[in-house]
């Protein structure tokens, strides 16, 4: 009797294996191991402007508003960073300060800001009024 209920317990060990095989590791993941937040690349950029306020090899800073409610944004430079004058790219050595940019960003991981793209802007031309002639 010790045999027969022997095989019938690994019978039923074999009849288990297929289910157990039906429960994968993938369908018990969180919905932030699939992705299912987004990847980092789907996050839109901020776009920040202002004048140059300081800027190296490393980063760059810009001021935004005026008086009291100014604040000074700091970006930093990977490998990734683009130039661009308009449609001609530039390398940031040809930004100085003072130059009026917008800065598409991102957030990195540290929580500091990534310039992704930096665009120098040229300054609209101001509209004249014209005074008629007497």
């Amino acid at each position: 009797m010790n045999g027969a209920v022997g095989r019938r317990g690994f019978l039923l060990l074999l009849a288990g294996i297929p289910a157990a095989a039906q429960v994968s590791p993938r369908s018990r993941r969180s919905p932030k191991a699939t992705g299912a937040q987004g990847n980092p690349g789907d996050t839109p950029l901020a776009t920040f402007s202002g004048p140059v306020h300081e800027i190296d090899s490393k980063g760059l800073a810009i001021d935004q508003g005026e008086g009291d409610e100014a604040n000074t944004l700091r970006f930093y430079f990977t490998h990734k960073t683009h130039f661009f004058d308009g449609d001609r790219k530039i390398k940031s050595s040809d930004i100085k300060v003072g130059d009026a940019v917008s800065v598409e960003t991102k957030r990195a991981l540290d929580g500091e800001l990534e310039a992704i793209n930096v665009r120098v802007e040229k300054p609209k031309p101001s509209q004249k009024t014209k005074t008629p002639s007497q």
